[in-house]
């Protein structure tokens, strides 16, 4: 880490920032992974302030990056490294979950986006579904050891249809889906979809498509069919999630089955139901999140 500073005398006051910032949010990452993968005050470098006060659901992103004072952070990760099993690739996991409550906070359906100053159910259900995916293909990737295909600049997330996420891994090309529906085999995406098999395949990689929702029978059957052109593969629903943790070492496994199935449960006092059709309703199941406002104002 240290190899990227530039020399202590010409460090900018905003270079500095960024490093320690990054600091504080390692260590509370590693932290986050004691209180769910180890027993509890396991790491003996990580001192009771720096451990977390709440589940991770209920956890506000902006607590990642807040500072702590007193912590090695070197021998705390070396420690670390001995005692959390998948230790790199649960910190990647956790990152990629402090991105998707930041994210679910920005999309509250409380916010300010129309004349009531309600977020649409509709805009919130395309939004939250495309954060949701983009969550589960990362934490796939990642349990695949999948290396990111390099993709054109994203546009802003608000402005982006569902993510299109890509990986190799040896002779696999992955794509990863969160739904798949008729109306989406009609559009211009599944043309895109399949022109990255076609890609893929005469680039020598067998493509794979992993659709995350389980989906109709003869949605099911013209994926096969589409895919089986090109010498690939399709996994739905039980089975794609059966692919994913396979090969994937225990905590990762148990990572997949705790948060990525169902994400909602990485969001505090917010369930899907209420939400996804009709006007949202202030009720005992569709609470503001306390720690929206500060999440918002502070995400980073």
């Amino acid at each position: 880490m240290d190899s990227f500073n530039a020399p202590r005398g010409a460090e900018t006051a905003d270079v500095k920032a960024m490093r320690d910032k990054a600091r504080h949010t390692l260590i509370h990452l590693v932290a986050v992974m004691e209180a769910e993968f180890l027993a509890p005050k396991r790491l003996q470098h990580l001192p009771e302030h720096a451990r977390p006060e709440q589940a991770l659901r209920d956890i506000p992103p902006n607590w990642f990056s807040q500072p702590v004072a007193g912590v090695d952070w070197r021998a705390l990760v070396a420690e670390a490294r001995c005692e959390i099993e998948d230790y790199d690739e649960l910190l990647f996991c956790l990152h990629a979950v402090r991105e998707f409550k930041s994210q679910a906070a920005a999309l509250n359906p409380w916010s300010s986006a129309g004349k009531d100053g309600l977020l649409s159910s509709a805009n919130f259900s395309e939004q939250m579904r495309s954060e949701i995916q983009r969550l589960q293909a990362t934490i796939a990737m990642i349990a695949l050891g999948c290396d990111a295909l390099p993709v054109a600049a994203p546009l802003p997330r608000r402005e982006q249809d569902e993510p299109m996420l890509s990986g190799l891994r040896g002779p696999y090309a992955y794509q990863f889906r969160g739904s798949v529906t008729e109306t989406f085999i009609k559009s211009w995406r599944w043309e895109d979809a399949l022109l990255a098999a076609s890609e893929s395949y005469g680039s020598g990689y067998i493509p794979q498509l992993l659709v995350f929702e389980d989906v109709g029978s003869s949605v099911v059957a013209r994926l096969e069919n589409s895919y089986t052109k090109f010498g690939g593969r399709v996994f739905c629903g039980e089975a794609a999630w059966g692919h994913v943790a396979a090969g994937a070492g225990e905590n990762i496994q148990r990572f997949i089955a705790r948060y990525c199935r169902d994400p909602f449960a990485l969001v505090p006092a917010i369930r899907p139901a209420p939400l996804w059709e009709g006007k949202p309703e202030i009720g005992p199941y569709s609470e503001r999140p306390s720690w929206t406002k500060s999440a918002i104002q502070g995400r980073c």
